[in-house]
């Protein structure tokens, strides 16, 4: 059985929602809801850390918050 890979839509992705870290990893510093491209809403909490490799319900939140960074 293959594990399903969510994506998230990079342009509802707000960074004002979320802080970088000197290591690279990204948290959440007020109430967000990430939408996948499937159209699934998931509402993640202040605290909350992302690391590259490490996805939420099968979604690269680090990688996905890293490249709207880049197209700034």
């Amino acid at each position: 059985m293959s594990k399903m890979k969510e994506e998230i839509s990079k342009d509802k992705l707000s960074l004002k929602e979320f802080q970088k870290n000197p290591d690279g990893t990204w948290v959440c510093i007020q109430n967000a809801d990430l939408m996948t491209k499937s159209g699934k809403v998931i509402r993640v909490l202040p605290g909350t850390v992302f690391r590259k490799g490490y996805p939420l319900w099968g979604c690269e939140v680090a990688e996905a918050l890293d490249e709207v960074e880049a197209m700034l």
